[in-house]
This record gives structure tokens, sequence and C-alpha cells, in this order.
């Protein structure tokens, strides 16, 4: 159930509109350009495209859906929501050449500059921890245990409620420079 969380969390749809002087601006950025603000954060381009394959076309979806992960680690953590034992277990039952993610992230470190090794060290440890810190924050708050497998609209109904609520929460902590 936990990895259909994530999943439906990473699924969540972001409504961007966009004309074209934005569409240049977002296609534009540089990697080290900082694209958001969170409770005084700086999250650049880079930060997004170090974790996730990120067209240009996709940065406005990307950064915002970045921002909710980051409001939902954020939450979690002010909640006292400790992933530690979660990290160790996911490092033995994940080791590097067993995820099943090493395409991605060869094309990772690749785009980085760094080794394969240096990019499951810091990175994929760096996801993992983001994605336990959301799943734990979700079943925490949301009783998802009453919903079958099929009706998976109402759980992302549910999810997508709460982190609305979070990000107006968050709202003037909030600033996307794009």
């Amino acid at each position: 159930m936990k990895f259909l969380l994530l999943i439906l969390v990473l699924t969540v749809s972001v409504a961007c509109s966009s004309d074209d002087a934005e569409e240049e601006n977002y296609t534009a950025a540089k990697d080290e350009d900082v694209v958001a603000v969170v409770k005084g954060k700086e999250i650049t381009l880079k930060d997004i495209r170090s974790l996730y394959f990120v067209d240009d076309q996709d940065i406005p979806i990307m950064v915002e859906k970045f921002i909710q992960e980051e409001i939902m680690v954020l939450e979690a953590k002010s909640t006292g929501i400790d992933v530690t034992e979660e990290l160790e277990s996911m490092e033995l039952l994940f080791p590097l050449g067993n995820t099943g993610n090493e395409d991605f992230f060869e094309i990772q470190a690749d785009y980085l500059g760094i080794t394969v090794e240096e990019y499951y060290e810091e990175y994929f440890k760096e996801r993992t921890e983001r994605d336990a810190y959301v799943n734990h924050l979700i079943n925490e708050r949301l009783d998802l245990s009453n919903y079958g497998v099929d009706e998976s609209e109402e759980i992302d109904k549910e999810i997508n409620d709460f982190i609305s609520s979070l990000w107006d929460e968050y709202e003037e902590e909030i600033e996307i420079i794009l």
C-alpha cells in the first residue's frame, strides 16, 4: 500500500498554463537558476533535475510537483516523523545493481557529471528519503485503509485535497520564480 501511495502522489496532476513568453522563460532556464523558494530554502532547476528526468516543456509542472513534495517533507519533519530505520531497510533491499533503476541512474549520473555509484549514494538515497517522509505523512494524516484497489480515483482525490490544504497552509512561504 505504501508504494501505491507513492505512485499516486507522484502522479498527482498539476494544472499549469503558459503563454509563449512563459514557455520561452522556462526553456531558457539553466540548472543553477533558482526556480522556487520554500520556507526560505532556494530550489534550483538542478535540484529537481537531479531527482527526476525533466523535459524543458515539463519544467513548470515539475517545479510545482517538487514544491508539493517539499512541503510534505517539511510537514512530516515538523511532526517528528522519523524514517531512519526505513532508509536502512531500503538500502538493504535495493543495493546498487538491484534497484531496477540502473538505466535511469546512468542517464542522471551522465547529466550530473558523476559516477553511477555517486548518483546512487547521493541522489537515490535522497529520493528514497523524500518518498519515505511523504508516505509516512500521508499514512499518518489520511485513513486510506478503507479503500479498495479499484477506488484509485477516490484515493487520488483525497490525496490531492490533502496536498491542496498543505499548499494553502504554506502558501505565504512559497515563491515560484519561473
